[in-house]
């Protein structure tokens, strides 16, 4: 039983890792910087090292946080090691030293009220419809696609859909939420990692890195909700 059990566990980190390998490497492919066989390499390891943690309790991710130097520093030495060479490592262009620097401190301090118009001149006010696309209130996604209010409602409250307040009382819907009458499926699960509707429904509907460059929203209609909620996490999980 045990011994299944591990089977298991070391499948679902093989299927974690060659998920994330093929996300990576769709990355990197349009990166310049990487040569068709570093990007292989490269997405490989990626895969393993998001294998090797995915498990770990939030305890040894935090100190994992902390000790990113020490991370990155035992990775090049664990690459060294791997050599055809006679000295039997690889030999990697590590700067031996950093030059300090004291950056460029806090700048002129100015009182609260120049620093609200400061900030009034860099604002630059923006329609909830401009960077939020297509949007409805209940009576019309009632009207247009049969979503009764009651049900709407319910979503809602259960964190199923993305509602943003427009004005201090009303809630609109971005209509790309939608399909077949009903939120798609992950929106939920989104909901739960990022508690901001405005933040969760920003990141939804822009193209993404992680992803390949393609929009979180267009992945779940297409029902690869995994992809998306693993994006998501590398995001808004907590660390």
């Amino acid at each position: 039983m045990v011994g299944s059990q591990a089977q298991l566990d070391r499948a679902r980190r093989a299927q974690v890792a060659d998920r994330i390998a093929a996300k990576v490497a769709d990355v990197l492919k349009a990166d310049a910087t990487f040569e068709s066989g570093s990007v292989a390499l490269s997405a490989r390891i990626a895969g393993a090292a998001a294998a090797a943690i995915v498990d770990l309790p939030v305890g040894a991710r935090r100190e994992l946080s902390k000790r990113q130097g020490e991370l990155a520093s035992r990775i090049r030495g664990l690459v060294e090691t791997f050599s055809d060479a006679p000295g039997g490592k690889i030999a990697l262009e590590i700067p031996k030293a950093v030059e300090s620097s004291g950056g460029e401190g806090l700048g002129k301090i100015v009182t609260a009220e120049e620093g609200e118009r400061l900030l009034g001149e860099l604002a630059v006010a923006r329609k909830l419809e401009d960077w939020a696309g297509p949007i409805a209130g209940a009576s019309e996604l009632q009207r247009d696609f049969g979503i009764a209010r009651s049900t709407l409602n319910r979503w809602q409250h259960a964190g199923e859909v993305i509602a943003l307040l427009k004005g201090t009382r009303k809630h609109v819907y971005p209509i790309e939420q939608f399909i077949d009458g009903r939120p798609v499926k992950g929106i939920g699960t989104i909901g739960v990692l990022v508690s901001n509707q405005r933040v969760a429904w920003l990141w939804l509907s822009q193209p993404n890195p992680v992803l390949g460059g393609r929009r979180p929203i267009d992945l779940l209609k297409q029902d690869r909700v995994d992809e998306v909620v693993d994006a998501a996490q590398t995001y808004f999980a907590v660390q």
